[in-house]
């Protein structure tokens, strides 16, 4: 194997993780995987959450590989009659991990909804919101996409968004914090919220709870 790939750490994390993941990677058939993808050993930290936390009413901000993933996890019985909305700003992408789901029969557990984007700075219909949990006790951010220069604080509207809904033992999830943008978004939730965030660099992610949880 190339010693440049096995030295990176976040390498040798993500192959951990392709090992932790297989039962759910082998049942089924082929994921789009992209470079948009939630790395796997971010995927893993969401997987042990619903799982040890015995999270129930999930939603996911920015729907693909995770969500058919997520829905093959709840298949099995995690989380206890658990289920996952995933918001999706493209409309294209939401019709396909539709599909995805369905062909699996995973769609009783997952949804995915399709919400475009609007306001600045661009978040997701507000009219979609309707079709959320009343209460959310594990919310995912892993969009809308934030890679594109000037897009870095695209995600900073979603704790503002969804905050009424959380409850107060819950958790979210922001992906891609080896990014600037990301940094960024969560020092200003920390500054301006009552939530704190734990990164784990390792998977790329940072988990977040209200003080005093």
């Amino acid at each position: 194997m190339n010693d440049a790939f096995t030295d990176n750490p976040h390498h040798l994390e993500d192959l951990h993780a392709w090992q932790i993941l297989r039962p759910l990677l082998d049942e089924g058939g082929y994921l789009p995987w992209s470079t948009g993808s939630m790395r796997p050993a971010g995927l893993v930290v969401v997987c042990n959450e619903i799982v040890h936390g015995r999270r129930t009413r999930i939603v996911e901000c920015g729907s693909g590989v995770s969500t058919v993933v997520l829905g093959r996890l709840l298949r099995h019985g995690a989380g206890g009659g658990a289920s996952v909305v995933s918001l999706e700003h493209d409309e294209r992408w939401a019709t396909l991990i539709t599909d995805l789901l369905q062909r699996e029969s995973l769609d009783k557990f997952v949804r995915v909804v399709h919400a475009p984007l609007e306001g600045d700075p661009p978040w997701y219909a507000r009219s979609t919101m309707a079709e959320m949990p009343d209460e959310i006790d594990l919310l995912v951010v892993d969009g809308p996409p934030a890679y594109d220069p000037g897009h870095g604080h695209r995600r900073a509207p979603a704790l503002a968004a969804f905050d009424a809904r959380l409850t107060e033992t819950a958790t979210v999830v922001l992906d891609d914090i080896n990014r600037p943008g990301e940094r960024e978004v969560l020092a200003r939730w920390e500054a301006e919220t009552s939530w704190r965030f734990t990164p784990d660099e390792a998977a790329g992610v940072a988990l977040g709870r209200r003080l005093g949880d």
